[in-house]
């Protein structure tokens, strides 16, 4: 298995793709899928679902009720590599930075053993090939195709390459585990005078400035420390030349959170201070908001399942949740789901135009997945 695990990782690795642009990857994967006795389905135009039955299911004469999905996601990132690496990217200006080919390569690995083993099973499995995690979310509109609901899935596992676990260490918690991303432009409208007739205009710039400092006190403040949140600014645009007050300023920043009831106090409370500051300075605050991927909840039952299914490999429980985004989200919306972590050891951190692998990781992740599907019981 690891001469041809490192094979599909490597193959996968030269042709990385963006978003649903998909098109090479999804040809491999169908070529290699071609091989074993699967029901392959395409689903958003360029991902693929495989679709195991097992004799026991498929002898209850619905044979679709009880299904385990693996799920991986497919594309590249828009990084030029610089890893050296003979299986390096042919596609200019793209790179798989991210560890999407090894999830891939798990899959397609993991495809190969079902074939022989499935019929061993108590239930079914769905190999889950998804575009556009990186961008769009492809994950919300696989699951609004149905395809779950087809297939009976009753719960879902996916694994994350993670640069900053020891090499082949298993890492993930229960409940809160990555966070809901949400993208805020604050608008600020100021008025513009000459510098030396500052006390005429209103200047944006300086209430932008104050009111980033008041936000801040506000995150930190008046929530419990418990409540795991996040409210950080990363760009700011101000201003035309250095002797003229600001007329305008856009803050563009982020907001991270777990729970819906977070995300809408921090807003909330974000709407209140901005409109204190209108009040107090005379200027306009309008909101852009583009709210991303739901957090990533893990079951708890599931968590501690696993857990103990995999006691005889290094299992670390983190602490605290990671407020990085993740589309396998809407997966758990619809059935239990669990994610987890498979260190590297690198410590190269995802989307580094360096990022790169051992791939005999990828042999423990398919060990993890191939324990889970003959232990669990749906």
């Amino acid at each position: 298995m690891n001469h041809l695990i490192r094979k599909y990782r490597q193959d996968l690795h030269r042709i990385p793709e963006l978003g649903y642009e998909v098109y090479k990857t999804k040809a491999y994967i169908l070529e290699q899928l071609k091989r074993y006795n699967c029901e392959v389905t395409a689903v958003c135009g360029t991902g693929v679902c495989a679709f195991f039955q097992s004799k026991e299911e498929n002898g209850t004469g619905k044979g679709r009720d009880k299904t385990i999905a693996l799920r991986s996601d497919m594309d590249g990132l828009p990084v030029t590599e610089e890893t050296g690496a003979a299986y390096c990217s042919v596609h200019e200006g793209a790179m798989h930075a991210c560890g999407h080919d090894g999830h891939m390569a798990m899959l397609l690995a993991i495809a190969g053993e079902l074939d022989q083993i499935i019929h061993t099973l108590s239930h079914n499995v769905l190999l889950i090939f998804q575009p556009a995690e990186e961008t769009e979310g492809g994950a919300k509109d696989l699951c609004a195709t149905g395809i779950l609901s087809k297939y009976g899935v009753k719960r879902i596992y996916g694994f994350h390459l993670w640069p900053m676990l020891p090499k082949n260490v298993i890492g993930s918690r229960a409940n809160e585990f990555m966070a809901k991303s949400s993208e805020l432009d604050i608008i600020i409208q100021g008025k513009s005078v000459h510098c030396a007739n500052a006390e005429q205009g209103i200047d944006a710039l300086a209430i932008g400035c104050e009111l980033v400092n008041a936000l801040y006190q506000m995150v930190s403040s008046e929530l419990p420390e418990s409540e795991y949140r996040l409210l950080k600014f990363g760009k700011m645009t101000s201003g035309t030349v250095r002797n003229a007050i600001a007329a305008k300023t856009v803050l563009q920043g982020s907001v991270r959170c777990f729970h819906e009831d977070t995300g809408n106090f921090l807003f909330r409370r974000i709407e209140e201070i901005a409109a204190l500051f209108e009040d107090n300075y005379g200027c306009s605050i309008t909101f852009v908001r583009n709210d991303g991927h739901p957090a990533v909840i893990n079951d708890p039952q599931l968590f501690e399942e696993a857990k103990k299914l995999l006691s005889d490999y290094e299992f670390h429980t983190f602490d605290k949740p990671f407020m990085l985004a993740e589309d396998f989200s809407c997966y758990q919306k619809e059935v239990l789901g669990l994610f987890l972590f498979l260190g590297t050891g690198t410590n190269i951190p995802l989307h580094s135009n360096t990022f790169d692998f051992d791939e005999d990781v990828l042999c423990t992740g398919v060990e993890v997945y191939l324990k889970l599907l003959k232990e669990v019981r749906v």
